[in-house]
């Protein structure tokens, strides 16, 4: 294969697309990309109602911040916390649940991580 694949966007299957919408436009800050009655499409995120590609599979989405204690104070006043900030050897982490409790992982990266950055 000459061509090497990019990440494209992880896919969130949501109960009620105007109720995540909503979370994701003003809880998130999001900007919509592309929209459609059962399908919007934000930068490298959507959420959908139509049915997965694949069996139902679990994954962890993670957002990256500059400012983990404002971004906290922000949402922990327009979402409901389900993890409070923690260390974590690869920076600061918090979560909080989606309309469909799907949790949304808040990451500050550390500065110098345990992983090894590879050229």
């Amino acid at each position: 294969m000459n061509e090497k694949p990019k990440f494209g966007f992880v896919v969130e299957y949501v109960k009620d697309i105007n109720i995540a919408k909503k979370f994701y436009v003003e809880t998130m800050n999001l900007d919509i990309q592309r929209e459609h009655p059962n399908y919007i499409q934000f930068d490298t995120f959507a959420i959908a109602t139509d049915e997965p590609m694949g069996a139902e599979t679990k994954q962890e989405i993670y957002w990256l911040v500059n400012d983990i204690d404002n971004v906290f104070d922000f949402l922990s006043q327009k979402a409901e916390i389900c993890l409070a900030i923690q260390e974590v050897p690869f920076g600061k982490v918090f979560g909080i649940k989606d309309p469909d409790g799907f949790p949304c992982y808040i990451l500050e990266l550390a500065t110098k991580r345990p992983s090894k950055k590879i050229s």
